[in-house]
């Protein structure tokens, strides 16, 4: 069991891995990045990501026992990522290239939503499960999170230059 679960969890991590050299690469303005089979590979490589993430969860070995109301706790928190996740996925859509900062919705009060969900749930699900070492990687999966969220807050005050002051009427 635990060699199924490195083997999910060296998926997990090339695929954050990947995710994270090419929001690098973005914001350094790489013109390939541009390029829509690159950019396509980024939905691909989240598709596998979020699979691997969950298979390396149900193949932890590493089992704890906490109480059933952190248990609880857990799943409310894994619901609520991925409500949260989806919610404000589906508030973008339509506004992806309009040339305009999204302000509406939950986008009026949090700035990146779908990451707070993503680590929301990160943290939730093996709380929920009961499982060690998929929470314990949480801390790893959560960096690589953040380091896209600033990226994408420092491309967006090049890109809008009133984010600085949208940033600080929002959260996170």
């Amino acid at each position: 069991m635990l060699k199924t679960f490195l083997i999910w969890f060296a998926i997990c991590f090339a695929c954050y891995f990947y995710r994270t050299i090419f929001n690098i690469l973005n914001y350094h303005n790489r013109k390939f990045i541009k390029n829509k089979y690159i950019s396509s590979s980024v939905f691909i490589i989240m598709f596998i990501l979020w699979l691997s993430w969950f298979q390396m969860c149900f193949t932890d070995p590493a089992k704890i026992s906490f109480p059933l109301l952190i248990r609880y706790i857990g799943l409310v928190l894994f619901i609520a990522g991925i409500f949260l996740f989806i919610f404000s996925h589906t508030k973008l859509k339509g506004f992806e290239d309009k040339g305009y900062l999204v302000r509406k919705g939950i986008y009026s009060k949090i700035r990146n939503p779908m990451y707070l969900g993503f680590i929301i749930w990160i943290i939730g699900f093996p709380l929920f499960l009961q499982k060690l070492l998929a929470f314990l990687s949480s801390i790893i999966w959560i960096t690589c999170i953040l380091i896209w969220k600033v990226l994408e807050e420092k491309e967006l005050e090049r890109k809008y230059p009133d984010y600085k002051e949208y940033k600080k009427k929002t959260w996170f």
